[in-house]
């Protein structure tokens, strides 16, 4: 735990459109205990709600060990009830790494709400592909800045999306 809270050189960032008060409350008061938030409320967006979440840490089972077991839970459970609210509308969900154990791009994780109740389920999933994601991307090109994975509702599975910014 040590390890990657000593590695916490910039705050958390929390960008939101369209997200209610008391639901920036809750994910501020869940981020604020891993490390400081920078939070950013946007002016517009294409979607009815967006909410981006930038983790100034590497994608990797330190992250997952210094954030807490409870405090992921309670996360996941904030934005599994954002989606619920919202029924059908438009809500885009963004959660960002520093990178990986073997890379210093940026790792995207983008997941929209018109895939149903596999919101839910691909949400669960971000925490147990680490060793995974990390393989793949051991075999990516270095010079990629950004690496981003889409969660594909047919084979349910995030997969890398086609689009990604070089250097």
């Amino acid at each position: 735990m040590a390890i990657i809270i000593s590695q916490l050189n910039n705050a958390t960032t929390l960008e939101y459109y369209g997200v209610s008060p008391y639901e920036v409350e809750a994910l501020y008061s869940s981020l604020s205990r891993f490390s400081e938030v920078d939070e950013k409320r946007l002016d517009n967006s294409e979607s009815l709600s967006l909410l981006n979440i930038e983790f100034p840490v590497p994608y990797d089972d330190n992250f997952f060990q210094s954030f807490g077991f409870d405090n992921w839970q309670r996360i996941k459970y904030i934005l599994k009830e954002m989606k619920r609210r919202r029924g059908k509308k438009d809500f885009e969900l963004s959660l960002s790494f520093s990178g990986s154990i073997d890379s210093n791009s940026k790792l995207v994780f983008s997941l929209t709400g018109d895939i149903g109740t596999q919101f839910e389920y691909a949400l669960e999933k971000i925490a147990h592909m680490v060793d995974s994601i990390n393989l793949k991307i051991k075999n990516l090109e270095k010079e990629r800045q950004v690496i981003p994975y889409t969660y594909d509702a047919v084979i349910m599975k995030w997969v890398l999306s086609e689009k990604s910014e070089k250097s």
